[in-house]
């Protein structure tokens, strides 16, 4: 039979994050139990001011303008203003359904080839590759898998010339998913530096900004006031992670107020306008109050740090104690652990690839977590990248919807206050982890 679609498309497959997510659904209608590691969406309740305005938004049934209502442009550029103690306009914003189609649009309509730390979140890739363009890997750091080093950045650069490409893109994500690792300020200046020097325009992907368990660290970005063409930098974030409203599927992204950041936004508009049209009415406007800077969207934005930066942490204490290649996270809400210390067991039992260890811990621990080549990672490159599994903590606090807004908010509220909290889920996450060294621990090699 004739192909029916071109060959980059052919290439596209269901994302792995999605995938196992229903893999998850489908293993517990069918009766199985399944611990749920692998899908980063936040399940914390709401902010309740932000879900009543959605519901009396609900009869808002008219296109918003493509950019964005104005009212939530504004609120978006002065919560970033305040965040970052940078100048924003509103004019500078634009809104989408979910960050997502506008990094499609980005990588879809910007010139030339792209750099790209390993690892990083599973459909950078797909995007790149879908808009046609070459992709070359920055090797990150061995121990954290997300730092940046001046001679990494070259490497790659010098990679893509060799090659006939020349790279006019980079995207960066801190805090990172999949490692939970923030930059540092100097990590984030020698890459501003790097891309300043070769004419590269760097897209800085803050979604999970809100979730530095540092509070100091919320304020580093590559995103400044620079209103010259010397230097590109595009900031994108949204609602789903901070928010916990994923679905809601609310993006935006933040061009610099520069001739050339003002040409990339029309085009991005013109773009969206016949693509995605506008984002979600109800969704917008809620989000006005979601991005708000008064005291209880702020009181909000602490107690849903407050309660990752303890699951998170407590996870990593955990896989850290039973002999993993583990680095500890500075914000989101993942753990990149390595079983590479476990290597010679794995391999007794036929496991080679991240991708048959994450089907070895469905298969017999009952265990869903994302194999590190979903990310980028090499399985037959060097040790510190093979192996790798990311862990999402954002399901281990609640049964369903029902029970999230049942106890949500007094989670939070204690959690943040310094109460003593217990999270069932978390601590049977651990188990079947203990679990899962232990089998490994038992295979004579």
């Amino acid at each position: 039979m004739a192909d029916v679609v071109n060959s980059i498309s052919a290439k596209l497959r269901i994302s792995p994050t999605l995938e196992i997510n229903e893999l998850v659904l489908k293993a517990r209608a069918e009766g199985k139990h399944v611990i749920h590691l692998g899908f980063g969406e936040a399940t914390f309740p709401i902010q309740q001011d932000v879900l009543q305005a959605h519901r009396d938004a609900s009869n808002e049934t008219s296109y918003m303008p493509v950019g964005g209502v104005e009212a939530l442009r504004e609120s978006i550029a002065n919560f970033n203003s305040d965040r970052l103690g940078v100048e924003i306009s509103p004019d500078q914003v634009v809104v989408a359904p979910g960050s997502k189609p506008l990094l499609f649009a980005l990588f879809d309509i910007l010139d030339g080839a792209v750099l790209l730390p390993r690892p990083s979140w599973v459909s950078y890739e797909p995007q790149v590759l879908h808009a046609g363009k070459k992709l070359f890997w920055i090797e990150t750091d061995p121990v954290d898998r997300h730092s940046i080093t001046e001679s990494s950045l070259l490497s790659a650069y010098q990679k893509a010339i060799s090659e006939g490409c020349v790279p006019r893109i980079m995207l960066i994500n801190s805090p990172s998913n999949p490692t939970g690792h923030v930059f540092s300020a100097n990590c984030v200046q020698t890459i501003k530096e790097f891309c300043k020097s070769k004419a590269i325009t760097l897209i800085t992907d803050e979604i999970y900004s809100d979730i530095c368990f540092d509070d100091a660290q919320k304020r580093i970005s590559a995103f400044d006031r620079n209103a010259d063409d010397s230097e590109t930098v595009i900031l994108t974030g949204g609602l789903s992670k901070t928010y916990s409203a994923g679905g809601w599927r609310v993006g935006y992204a933040i061009f610099p107020s520069s001739p050339k950041g003002e040409t990339i936004r029309k085009t991005v508009l013109a773009y969206a306008s016949e693509c995605w049209s506008a984002a979600s009415a109800p969704a917008q406007l809620a989000s006005v109050k979601a991005f708000s800077t008064g005291e209880a969207m702020r009181s909000y934005r602490k107690s849903v740090t407050a309660l990752h930066r303890y699951c998170t942490r407590r996870l990593y204490s955990a896989l850290k104690g039973l002999g993993l290649d583990v680095s500890e996270p500075g914000g989101a809400f993942y753990v990149y652990p390595s079983f590479s210390p476990y290597v010679a067991q794995l391999h007794k039992l036929g496991i080679s690839t991240s991708a048959d260890l994450s089907a070895w811990l469905i298969r017999e621990c009952g265990l869903a977590a994302l194999p590190g080549s979903a990310f980028g990672e090499d399985d037959d490159g060097p040790l510190h990248g093979r192996f790798r599994l990311r862990m999402a903590t954002s399901y281990l606090y609640f049964q369903n919807e029902a029970d999230r807004y049942e106890r949500g908010y007094s989670l939070l509220e204690r959690c943040a206050s310094g109460e003593e909290i217990e999270l069932p889920y978390l601590e049977e996450a651990i188990r079947a982890l203990e679990n899962a060294v232990q089998k490994l621990e038992n295979v004579g090699y």
